[in-house]
């Protein structure tokens, strides 16, 4: 039974580690990170520095998108985008509040899903 709306699951998933309570973090950049160069996710001109401003005036984060729950990530195991952390930790108070409460917890990328072979499931 859902009590409140903390408990409906979100399209995005939830970047909340459960035992600490803390956003989880990506150690490092996942492969097609938005932050990397030469546009590696063909994001329109500027789209990237929309999702940054939105954000930041937010006083929050954006979540990777190679964690998301579309991707195959179970729902409770996103985390924020390390090259949106790396970059701009410091204008978000959600991330300062986050390191002032002895966080993130930090995980690593996920791992792109193996080449399966042959359309018949053939490997």
């Amino acid at each position: 039974m859902i009590r409140d709306a903390r408990d409906i699951p979100s399209r995005c998933g939830d970047v909340r580690d459960h035992a600490s309570g803390l956003p989880r973090l990506l150690t490092a950049k996942c492969a097609t990170c938005i932050f990397r160069p030469g546009n590696l996710m063909f994001l329109p001109p500027g789209y990237r520095d929309q999702l940054v401003q939105e954000a930041l005036a937010r006083d929050s984060w954006i979540v990777c998108h190679a964690t998301l729950p579309d991707t195959g990530n179970p729902p409770g195991t996103q985390a924020l985008y390390r090259g949106f952390w790396d970059v701009h930790a410091r204008e978000s108070a959600g991330c300062r509040l986050t390191l002032a409460l002895g966080g993130p917890v930090l995980v690593p990328p996920p791992t792109p899903p193996a080449e399966t072979g042959h359309s018949t499931g053939e490997q």
